[in-house]
């Protein structure tokens, strides 16, 4: 699992970046945007999900407001070394980077990356599993490309933290929550995306006070847009949106 070790690129622009995982997975997920964000001059940290990067039992007794925790701790770190400061994710780091946006007001800026406001009722995570399962077992193995060597995660996965996961996009979908956020936000949301309904980056990008806002809805880039063909579509889109703000291509 030291794959999945918590990791630092350091930049050259003074600005910092914390970019987080999505569920079950591990900061290694993170690792193909967060060295593209740090060709462009942008220090960046890869963190762990609460209870993620150790061992599936920790997952047994850690909850979503653990979860925003640990991401305002993260975001503190970095917001102590670099004055302007971005949070972002994928999937349930994006929803996280999202909650803790709506509680803090010195968020500089949000990077939602197939963010769920709600769930493919086909997909393994939204799943109705018995009362008596723990795990669910997840082969490594067939796993190509990036995906095999960045998307590593816990082959038995308690299902407990997909019941928290639902409890996160519950608390993101009440009212006057994502209206909170009035700091620049940049959506990326796939028409594609079999785990997280499509319609939900829509949703993030109408709901969101932010004057600065974008959205990106490429039609093919999966679920697991960083670490897959997408990433090079992102950071088309992504890099340009940062630009305005930072003028890193000046």
């Amino acid at each position: 699992m030291n794959t999945n070790d918590q990791r630092f690129y350091e930049g050259s622009n003074g600005i910092g970046i914390v970019l987080i995982h999505g569920v079950t997975s591990g900061c290694a997920q993170m690792i193909p945007l967060g060295k593209m964000l740090g060709d462009y001059g942008y220090a960046v940290r890869l963190v762990n999900i609460a209870g993620h990067g150790t061992y599936p039992q920790e997952l047994l007794r850690t909850s979503w407001e653990d979860a925003i925790e640990k991401a305002s701790y993260d975001y503190v770190q970095m917001k102590a070394h670099y004055e302007k400061v971005y949070i972002g994710g994928l999937s349930m780091g994006g929803a996280l980077s999202l909650a803790l946006a709506a509680r803090r007001e010195d968020v500089d800026g949000v990077i939602s990356i197939s963010t769920p406001m709600a769930l493919d009722e086909s997909s393994f995570i939204a799943a109705a599993y018995p009362e008596e399962q723990i795990y669910l077992h997840r082969e490594l193995a067939g796993k190509q490309g990036t995906a095999r060597k960045y998307h590593i995660h816990y082959e038995d996965i308690p299902v407990r933290v997909f019941q928290e996961l639902k409890a996160l996009i519950e608390y993101l979908n009440e009212p006057n929550v994502l209206e909170k956020i009035k700091c620049p936000v940049f959506v990326a949301q796939a028409l594609d995306d079999q785990i997280a309904l499509p319609e939900s980056g829509r949703t993030i990008y109408q709901r969101v006070s932010s004057e600065n806002k974008s959205l990106y809805e490429p039609k093919v880039a999966g679920h697991n847009m960083p670490m897959n063909e997408g990433r090079f579509g992102l950071m088309q889109a992504l890099v340009p949106w940062l630009d305005k703000m930072d003028g890193i291509l000046t």
